[in-house]
Parts: C-alpha cells; structure tokens; sequence
C-alpha cells in the first residue's frame, strides 16, 4: 500500500510521512523506484456498469497523470469516478499517463485530458483542443480571474502548485550552482526556473540571448545532478545525501514529517496551473462537458487535493463544510485540504506560461517551446 500511494502521490498526509519514513531509510542512492509497475493498468474502466441517469453519450475517456482520477484503484475510499457515472450515465475510462516534452498528442485517444502548462500550449498550438464556451460551464464563473486568464479559453482550471528548492542541513546558495548533489525536475520548463533566478521579467518568455542564458546555468556544476519525475525519487535523493532539489510544499512537508531536516529556500518561486481540456475530436463532448462541470466541485476538489496534495483551483474547496452526519476522518482531511490551500497563498509566484514566438501575445520575439526542448534534450545528454 505504501508504495502504491508514493508512486501517485497519493494519500492523506499522516500516512505519506510514514510512508516516506520508511522509505528513505532503506534508500542508498537516488534510484529508478519511481518506475516501479504500476498500480492500474492503460485503458482502464473505472466503473463497469454506471446508471445511466444522465443526457450524455453514455461513455468518457479521460487521460491524466497517476493520482488525479481516482475510482478506488489505489484506496476504495478515495473514488470521485463512480458517482460521477451514476449522476450523469457516462461510463468512464481512464488511461494514466505521463506527458513528456516533444511526445506527438493523440487527440483520437481521449475526450478529456489534465494538461499542464506545457502540453496544453502545446495542443492549443497544433490545434488539438477544442475552445470551450466557459461561459456554460457551471461553476467556473467562481474560479480566481488570474486561473481563468491563465488557462484561457481552451481549458478550465483544475488544481495548481508551486516548485519550491528544499535544502538539507543549512545548505546555501543557488541551486543551479551548487557543488553537491541537487535534483532537478525534469521538464524543459525548469529552465524557466534558471531564468527567474536571472532576474528576468517573464522568465517563461526569453528572447534567444536569454534563454542561452539560463541555459548555460543550468550547464554550471552539473556533476550529480539527478533530473526527477516522480517527487519520490527526491525523498530518495536526499535519503542518499543530496541538500538541494526542487520540489513541491506537499513533498517538502513530507520529507520534514518523515524527519529529514529540510527547510525551504526563501525566494520567488514558480507555479503551474492543470486545466482539463477537451479534444478538438472528442467523441463524446456531452460527457466531456459534464465532467468539466463535475471537476470544478468544492467537493470534487477537496478530495482531489487531499489525495494530490496539489491546492484546489475552487477556492470553495478551500472552506468546504464537513455535514454532522460524515463518516469518521472527513473533518480531518478537509482540515489538510486547508491547510494546503494556505501553504499555497504565498503571494509573488510566477506562474508558468506556453514559450511561445510571440512572446504569449506580447510584444517582441521569444524562442519558441521547441528551441527549450532542444536546449533542454542538449542539457540532459551532455
């Protein structure tokens, strides 16, 4: 159980501090845990026989990272599928997945997909995704404007985070110059992250000469470097004796629960936001407009982010109110469901958008997403 609810991030709070526990302790060496098999398989049905009560096509395929659709597969507690196909008849299928930078997107695959920053330019870019009438949507009216306008009109907003630098026994100085073993996230738009601490104005926007900039720090100390995808394999790092890697504050309370001595770097930071978005050959776009509408829920949401660790894109999510009748533990998980949404207020983050030629609509030019995946590709290889 433990380590199914490490590889999706899964989980209330008290058992991931346990499960991190136990997990650095056996971990020598930042290792290839995180891909470890998979708790679900592709192409799998939630749900086999929903009750058709609503108006849909009676079928939704949804794509999405491990952890964010949840139907029971990793704890039969935690499943916001199954009502969702018995209020609105539409049977779900869900495929995990794992976007990576450069990957071709498959629109003919699904109807619905959690797309972050970086994919969700990406499938506006070629045309992938359908533009939504936001205005039909219940509940998105109630979304913070700056998700909203962040997100635009071809997604509605579903959670976000911030990438935070965690330091390990009073480490000090940048992360991307730092001599001993740091972890890195690894996303192109991690260079981003090299350009804020630049100083540069929109650090996701970069003429040529700055994102060569960036670039060449991030080529400073890269002896030791480990670039992560799952955040467990920075419990692991700093288990084997990195001090710095990026990270998310969920991770970062984890590693301090599970008592490692980690602190969080001071700073601006960057965050992202995960919109759902519809594809422009959806084969059932009733059902896809039902589950935007079912994604925006303060309930939906507050178990999203109890289970995600990531802070709900409903800021009602935020207050939601516990009924006198709930079962035991609903009172505490929505008290982490508050507390995530305070340890993500910090005001001044800067919130990842699409590189784009055009500066995102801006004036000037800007190096394009693909120039950062090659640069990014070149970094890694090197």
């Amino acid at each position: 159980m433990a380590s199914r609810r490490l590889t999706a991030l899964a989980g209330a709070a008290v058992l991931l501090l346990a499960a991190c526990g136990q997990q650095v302790v056996s971990a020598p060496t930042p290792s290839s845990s995180a891909t470890r098999s998979p708790s679900v398989t592709p192409s799998r049905t939630p749900s086999p026989s929903p009750t058709a009560s609503g108006t849909g096509e009676g079928a939704l395929t949804v794509l999405a990272p491990r952890g964010f659709v949840e139907w029971g597969g990793n704890d039969r507690k935690v499943n916001w599928v199954a009502p969702f196909e018995r209020e609105t008849g539409c049977r779900v299928t869900y495929r995990p997945w794992e976007y990576v930078a450069g990957n071709p997107v498959n629109v003919d695959t699904f109807d619905v997909v959690a797309a972050g920053p970086d994919l969700a330019g990406k499938l506006v870019a070629d045309g992938g995704a359908a533009r939504i009438d936001t205005g039909k949507v219940a509940g998105y009216s109630g979304l913070p404007k700056w998700a909203r306008e962040l997100v635009g009109d071809h997604g509605v907003p579903y959670v976000w985070d911030t990438t935070v630098v965690a330091l390990k026994d009073g480490a000090k100085g940048s992360i991307f110059e730092a001599d001993g073993p740091v972890l890195l996230r690894d996303s192109p738009l991690t260079i981003a992250d090299a350009a804020l601490s630049l100083g540069f104005d929109d650090p996701y926007q970069l003429s040529a000469d700055q994102l060569g900039e960036a670039v060449a720090l991030l080529e400073k100390n890269k002896d030791g470097r480990v670039y992560w995808r799952d955040p467990v394999q920075v419990i692991e790092g700093f288990a084997g004796g990195a001090t710095m890697a990026q990270a998310t504050p969920y991770v970062l309370g984890g590693m301090a629960g599970a008592g490692l001595a980690v602190t969080r770097a001071g700073g601006p930071v960057t965050g992202w936001v995960m919109s759902w978005m519809v594809s422009a050959r959806a084969a059932h776009p009733s059902c896809a407009e039902s589950w935007l509408e079912w994604s925006l829920r303060p309930d939906v949401q507050r178990e999203v982010a109890w289970w995600t660790g990531t802070a709900p894109a409903n800021p009602k999510a935020c207050t939601y109110r516990i009924t006198e009748d709930a079962p035991p533990g609903e009172a505490a998980k929505q008290a982490r469901v508050g507390t995530l949404c305070d340890e993500h207020a910090d005001k001044g983050v800067v919130f990842a958008t699409f590189p784009a030629v055009d500066c995102g609509g801006g004036a000037g030019s800007c190096t394009a997403y693909d120039d950062w995946i090659k640069a990014w590709t070149s970094l890694k290889e090197e």
